[in-house]
């Protein structure tokens, strides 16, 4: 009898407890009390997600304008196919969303948003970590951070950040696929520790910054009026840059790596129009190891120094004033503005252009080629010394008689030539028996070339002589089978 009076008391007390929601997984409601994400009615069982083994599902609902009221940390967040009205999750000033497994899942076929705008001093943020991924979610900060940790991925996500918006990357963390903008000229997007840029496209008016060991990989910067900086150990992987004017600010793309440790940063792309900046400081840029073909027309600054690598080529167009030594080790330097360093050209390296070279020019191995793409001869200054070496070519096009359509090298200082001159007719033309073509000046001759590539040429009709002036050297066509006077 007693056992069977304790077990009644027992139900009736269950019956005079008040409901009490735990966290756990829920589905929220088609029509909610609110929009309050920590409000236990607003979910189907009525339970908050709020723990990190906790899933949060969104399906159809007639309240999509949801946020959160206290600090939240979730698992993962569907968006089933029934999702079909779009939801707009905020992460409320001062609070932070935390999703921390799998991360973001959209099944909707519909953009799901996350708003992250926070108020003066109340910053708040939106947090992936461990692995999650933020899928194809569309994110916005303002006064806000978007933040990874850990291995967390940007995924697919279309992230933007306004005005004092950041997103940042630590730990091992990646931007993956994403598409990352700093839209607000005090706007952020911050790698540290050794997390990646991924593939990401990194729109940015505002500040973009690599910390640490972290790295740019293969992703596409472009800087409209904004500011990238290498820092620390930070590497630039194969990321394109692009440096651009932004006409609404008035600001121009700015590459810096003047704080990087020494000796500097590879990247593997640069391009820029007429106001974009590179500051080296004391440190070397190496360009061209994604062997893209870019055009760069802003200013190189610094005592820094240029070292091209790759197969493409990198058209200088801008008076560069960076005055450390600039090395070709391969694909081409187009030089139709200035430099103000001492170039060497490196086995598998060429320089070309119509510019100017203020400093001494060593061929070590590599091509010299005065002039525009194949068809398009031009004038290559070199305001001090030339020097070719006997495993390195001087490459001259010749279109015609008239001037401008010989390649001429330009030397200021003494020529010390060796290795081989290579004649090369563009355009279709032949010249005829007797033309000659000067191909060179200088103020002062040592040595000559060893050997003329195709020396012979018109179907064996002719052949190539050189003749060695107190001040220039030019090239003249006799028949073949003459006695060469000089050569």
């Amino acid at each position: 009898m007693y056992r069977l009076t304790l077990a009644a008391i027992r139900c009736v007390l269950l019956f005079l407890v008040p409901a009490v929601a735990y966290g756990g997984s829920a589905e929220w409601n088609l029509n909610p009390t609110s929009g309050d994400w920590n409000t236990a009615a607003n979910w189907t069982p009525m339970t908050v997600p709020n723990g990190p083994a906790d899933i949060a599902t969104f399906a159809l609902s007639n309240t999509t304008f949801v946020s959160i009221s206290a600090n939240t940390d979730v698992n993962a967040i569907t968006f089933t196919s029934a999702a079909t009205n779009p939801y707009t999750i905020t992460a409320s000033p001062g609070l932070t969303l935390t999703i921390s497994g799998v991360g973001i899942t959209n099944n909707s076929g519909t953009t799901q948003n996350f708003l992250n705008e926070g108020s003066g001093d109340s910053r708040n943020a939106i947090v992936f970590t461990n692995s999650a991924t933020a899928g194809n979610a569309s994110i916005f900060s303002a006064e806000a951070d978007t933040n990874f940790f850990h291995s967390a991925t940007a995924g697919n996500a279309s992230i933007a950040n306004g005005s004092l918006g950041a997103t940042n990357f630590f730990d091992s963390s990646t931007a993956g696929n994403a598409s990352i903008c700093a839209c607000d000229n005090a706007a952020d997007v911050q790698f540290a520790d050794t997390s990646t840029a991924g593939s990401a496209f990194v729109p940015a008016i505002g500040f973009v910054d690599f910390y640490g060991s972290s790295n740019a990989g293969n992703a596409m910067i472009s800087c409209t009026g904004g500011y990238l900086s290498f820092l620390g150990s930070s590497e630039g992987g194969t990321a394109q840059i692009e440096l651009l004017f932004n006409p609404t600010f008035g600001l121009r793309g700015v590459l810096d790596i003047s704080a990087h440790n020494a000796p500097g940063v590879t990247i593997g792309s640069m391009e820029g129009d007429e106001t974009a900046i590179a500051f080296l400081g004391a440190n070397n840029l190496t360009v061209g190891s994604n062997n893209l073909s870019t055009t760069f027309s802003g200013v190189i600054e610094d005592s820094g120094s240029v070292t091209k690598v790759g197969t493409g080529t990198l058209g200088l167009v801008g008076a560069n004033t960076y005055t450390g030594p600039t090395n070709i080790n391969g694909g081409v330097l187009q030089i139709d503005g200035s430099t103000s360093s001492n170039t060497f050209i490196n086995n598998k390296g060429s320089i070309a252009g119509s510019g100017t070279v203020y400093g001494n020019v060593t061929n070590y191995g590599g091509e010299v080629s005065p002039g525009e793409p194949v068809g398009v001869p031009g004038v290559l200054t070199v305001s001090n010394n030339y020097m070719q070496t006997p495993s390195a070519i001087l490459a001259i096009q010749i279109a015609g008689m008239d001037p401008g359509q010989v390649s001429v090298l330009n030397v200021l200082g003494n020529a010390n030539l060796n290795g081989s001159l290579d004649p090369v007719l563009v355009n279709g033309f032949v010249p005829a028996i007797g033309q000659s073509f000067t191909f060179m000046n200088y103020a002062s001759l040592t040595g000559s070339f060893f050997r003329i590539q195709n020396q012979v040429f018109d179907h064996g009709r002719k052949r190539w002589l050189v003749t060695y002036n107190p001040t220039a050297a030019v090239l003249f066509v006799v028949r073949n089978g003459r006695s060469p006077r000089s050569q």
